[in-house]
């Protein structure tokens, strides 16, 4: 009981960073040392299915719950405490980082491995310098292509989710989709109060079923291509994911979201606090894995 609670807080940390653009689910994941079981459990899963159902039921249960629960508090943190908010996954990052650089060398150091780190970490600080004006309408009409386009970004945007260092969320806002799947989950909720409208409930669940089926296949396709390399090249795959997190903090900073509720002296002294706390949950849940 005590384990799949952990597992159920380790979910909600996760759910929480994919929601949030320039934060990354799959850094958290490996922040808080369920990376790779993550990917075992998902492509092994036929093989003990008691096993593995054990550890992806809370794990994901808190995913769910914490997406849908707390989208709505973290967008009041984000909007009038930002600057702290971000700082605290800085921290989770920073404090995972001597966890992370043992995996790496647990088979031993190479020096190639340092050059593996510099190029990971290079490849997300260039990709979170990308800008994005493509905002659709949320008001568009349910049609084919658009769930077709759902469906693609939510297939890209769950790759991206499980790589370390690469925000879904930002991956979502250069498709074009972010503003409908914040929508979509918010109508989530709304479907309990709107249970005689027929169209708003169809709507709704078109939608989900379209970016639910991408994820799911987004997922179990990268979630492949990890485990290869894991298993051929393992000291190598967790040096490349450290440079992908070294530059996930870059990411965080410079995302605007970081600074739009205002910075001055007491949000600089609140953020080293919460600096602070996810330093020593990251380190601390990481290392009881």
């Amino acid at each position: 009981m005590k384990h799949n609670f952990i597992n159920f807080i380790k979910g909600m940390f996760i759910g929480i960073a994919n929601i949030i653009p320039g934060v990354s689910g799959g850094t958290i994941a490996v922040i808080l040392n369920v990376f790779d079981q993550i990917i075992n459990a998902i492509n092994n899963f036929s093989k003990d299915i008691k096993k593995n159902l054990s550890f992806i039921l809370p794990l994901g249960l808190g995913i769910v719950f914490s997406i849908l629960v707390f989208s709505s508090f973290l967008e009041f943190c984000l909007n009038n405490y930002s600057l702290p908010t971000n700082l605290f996954f800085v921290g989770l990052v920073c404090g995972s980082i001597p966890i992370i650089y043992k995996k790496s060398i647990l088979n031993g150091m190479k020096s190639y491995y340092i050059l593996l780190t510099l190029m990971s970490a290079t490849i997300v600080i260039l990709i979170s310098m990308i800008k994005s004006n493509n905002i659709s309408n949320i008001n568009e009409e349910i049609e084919i292509l658009f769930l077709a386009k759902m469906f693609l970004g939510g297939f890209l945007a769950a790759a991206a989710m499980i790589i370390p260092g690469i925000s879904g969320s930002f991956v979502m806002i250069l498709l074009g989709i972010y503003p409908h799947v914040i929508h979509t989950i918010s109508n989530i909720s709304k479907c309990f109060l709107n249970i005689s409208d027929k169209n708003f409930l169809i709507n709704t669940g078109v939608t989900v079923a379209a970016l639910g089926f991408g994820i799911i296949l987004g997922i179990l396709f990268i979630s492949k291509v990890i485990s290869f390399l894991m298993d051929k090249f393992y000291g190598a795959t967790y040096s490349a994911i450290l440079g992908l997190v070294i530059g996930s903090v870059y990411g965080i900073f410079s995302t605007p979201i970081t600074y739009q509720s205002g910075v001055n002296s007491f949000t600089i002294m609140v953020s080293a606090v919460t600096f602070t706390i996810g330093a020593i949950i990251s380190y601390f849940l990481g290392e009881k894995n």
